[in-house]
C-alpha cells in the first residue's frame, strides 16, 4: 500500500472516531437533559414545611422520633426531653433544598450497591426519613444511601437516594444528618464545677444512711458522723469531682423515674449554687431528678439549670453515678490482702535425709 494511501486511511479513521464520539456525547448530553434531573426532590415540601409535625429516623436497628411543640421539637420516647434545635431545622432545610441530579439504577438487585435496600433488611446500610403533618399524612419519605464527596473543589456533595415506595434511584446533592441515635440529638452537657469549688455534700441514703463533708482548707473531710473508721482521700475527692464534666445519656420524665430509689445528695459550691439530686438506679443506670438554687452570682446559673433539667430524670454515667451516694464503708481503703503462708518446696525423691542434730 502507498504511503499517501495509508495516510487518507488513517485520516479517515480519525475523523469516524471523532465524529462517534461526538454523537455519542450529543446523544447523552440529550438523554440528560431531557431526564428529570437538577430538580428539586421534593418540589412542594417548601410551602408545607410549617405543618411538619413529627419526623421519624430509621435504619435497620433502631428508630427515632421528633414531634414538634410550637418553635421546638421533642424526643417523646425520651421523656419529650428538647431535641438540638438546629438539627430538626437542618434536617428539614436539607430535605427542601435536595436536588435530583442523574437517575441511576432502578433495579432493585443493584440497590445495596448505592446503600438503598429498605431498612427492614438487617444488612442495610439505608436510613429512612418520613415527614408527616398533624393528622398523621406523609408530607415526604426518603431513603438515603451512600454518600461521596463533590467531584468538584469546594462544591456540594452527594448523596444516593431513593423516594419511598418508587424504584428509581438517583444521585442527588446535597448533605443530610440524619442519624437515628437519640444521643445526638440532645445536648446532653449538665454543669461542670471543679472539685476545688464544692465546699460541701450532704448525702442521705437510704434507709437510714447521713453523710456530710466540709471543705476544710483543700480537701473534703467527713464531718457527720464525727466519729468514723480511716477513710481513703482518693475516694472522697473523687466524689467532690461528681459534678466535674457531668454528663447524661438518656433522660424519662422526672415522675417515671425508673428502678429503686436510692436516697438525696446535695452539692454546695464557693459561689453560692446548691444542686441537690434525688437519685434511682436501675440495674446499672443511676438516674437524677436535679433541682438547683442560687443565691447571688450563681442565681441566674441555678434558674438556667432548673428550667433545662427540673423536670425530667437524667440518666448519669455509671462511673460518676456511683459517686453519688456512697456508703461509709465505700469509703474506707481497699482492704490489703492477705501474705501468702511461706511454702516449703518439698524434698526431692531418693535424697538423703537430713541426719538429726544431736549436738554433738
Amino acid at each position: 500500500m502507498k504511503p499517501r494511501t495509508s495516510l487518507v486511511l488513517l485520516l479517515l479513521g480519525a475523523l469516524a472516531l471523532a465524529a462517534g464520539f461526538y454523537i455519542q456525547t450529543a446523544r447523552e448530553s440529550r438523554e440528560f437533559s431531557n431526564a428529570p434531573s437538577s430538580q428539586l426532590a421534593f418540589p412542594d415540601l417548601a410551602s408545607h414545611i410549617a405543618t411538619v409535625a413529627r419526623i421519624t429516623i430509621a435504619d435497620h436497628a433502631k428508630t427515632l422520633v421528633l414531634t414538634r411543640a410550637g418553635d421546638r421539637w421533642l424526643l417523646p420516647e425520651h421523656g419529650d426531653f428538647p431535641a438540638i434545635a438546629a438539627r430538626p431545622h437542618a434536617l428539614l432545610a436539607a430535605l427542601t433544598e435536595l436536588r435530583l441530579v442523574e437517575p441511576r439504577t432502578s433495579n432493585p438487585s443493584d440497590f445495596a450497591r448505592l446503600g438503598l435496600t429498605a431498612p427492614d433488611d438487617p444488612k442495610s446500610d439505608a436510613k429512612l426519613v418520613r415527614l408527616f403533618d398533624d393528622k398523621g399524612h406523609v408530607l415526604a419519605a426518603l431513603l438515603i444511601g451512600h454518600t461521596r464527596p463533590s467531584p468538584e473543589p469546594g462544591g456540594t456533595d452527594q448523596v444516593f437516594v431513593r423516594r419511598e415506595g418508587q424504584n428509581q434511584t438517583w444521585l442527588a446533592a446535597g448533605t443530610i444528618d440524619a442519624d437515628p441515635d437519640f444521643a445526638g440529638w440532645m445536648a446532653r452537657d449538665i454543669v461542670n464545677i471543679g472539685h476545688d469549688q464544692v465546699t460541701g455534700i450532704t448525702i442521705d441514703r437510704l434507709p437510714n444512711d447521713h453523710l456530710v463533708l466540709t471543705r476544710q482548707g483543700d480537701k473534703l473531710v467527713v464531718t457527720v458522723p464525727a466519729e468514723h473508721p480511716v477513710l481513703d482521700q482518693f475516694k472522697i475527692d473523687g466524689m467532690a469531682r461528681g459534678l466535674e464534666f457531668l454528663s447524661f445519656t438518656d433522660a424519662r420524665k422526672a415522675d417515671a423515674a425508673p428502678g429503686q430509689k436510692l436516697g438525696h445528695v446535695t452539692f454546695t459550691t464557693a459561689d453560692g449554687l446548691t444542686l441537690a439530686a434525688d437519685v434511682s438506679e436501675d440495674g446499672n443506670t443511676t438516674w437524677a431528678v436535679l433541682t438547683a438554687a442560687g443565691k447571688d452570682k450563681a442565681a441566674a446559673q441555678a434558674a438556667d439549670l432548673n428550667q433545662k433539667f427540673s423536670l425530667f430524670a437524667l440518666a448519669i454515667p455509671s462511673w460518676q453515678g456511683k459517686t453519688l451516694l456512697p456508703t461509709l464503708d465505700s469509703l474506707k481503703p481497699p482492704e490489703k490482702p492477705a501474705a501468702p503462708p511461706v511454702s516449703v518446696a518439698p524434698e526431692a525423691p531418693g535424697s538423703p535425709a537430713t541426719p538429726p542434730n544431736t549436738g554433738k
